[in-house]
């Protein structure tokens, strides 16, 4: 954070030494032998404890340093884990969508051609009763059996 390296450079300039022996390629990437070479150049003098003990920047700068790298990996970590749970749980919920609508327009579509060839078919069989009907021999009918013949076949005529 700006904060920290703020505190850094406070640290730097008050307890480091000269400016123009400072390196610029702090966090760049290094060859094994320059990573190693850089650690073996660390000198520690013990005469200044007490000095970097009572000073509040180099204390957060020691303070801050030890954890930052690892938790702010697990916050990113946790912000994508959070987001990818959030995505696939719609992408899941999306799918079982889909997949209702599906099977609601193929139901849809089932029953309405079931319902059209009914349809369809009970108006061939009304056909098949009227040719029936019209090939009795009614002349062998009486009076009253005819009329109750034409009387309930009559409402399917007039429409």
């Amino acid at each position: 954070s700006l904060m920290f390296m703020e505190s850094v450079e406070t640290v730097l300039e008050t307890y480091g030494g000269p400016e123009d022996k400072w390196i610029d390629t702090f966090g760049l990437p290094r060859t094994i032998a320059e990573a190693n070479a850089v650690r073996t150049d660390i000198t520690y003098d013990g005469s200044r404890n007490s000095l970097l003990a009572s000073d509040k920047a180099v204390h957060f700068v020691l303070q801050g340093f030890s954890g930052d790298l690892l938790t702010g990996y697990g916050l990113v970590l946790k912000v994508l884990k959070d987001e990818m749970t959030i995505l696939l749980a719609n992408v899941h919920f999306e799918l079982r969508l889909l997949f209702g609508v599906y099977l609601a327009l193929l139901l849809f579509g089932f029953f309405f051609l079931l319902f059209r060839r009914t349809i369809a078919a009970s108006y061939e069989y009304t056909e098949r009763a009227r040719d029936f009907v019209q090939m009795l021999p009614t002349h062998m009918l009486t009076r009253g059996e005819l009329e109750l013949l034409r009387d309930h076949f009559c409402d399917v005529e007039d429409e």
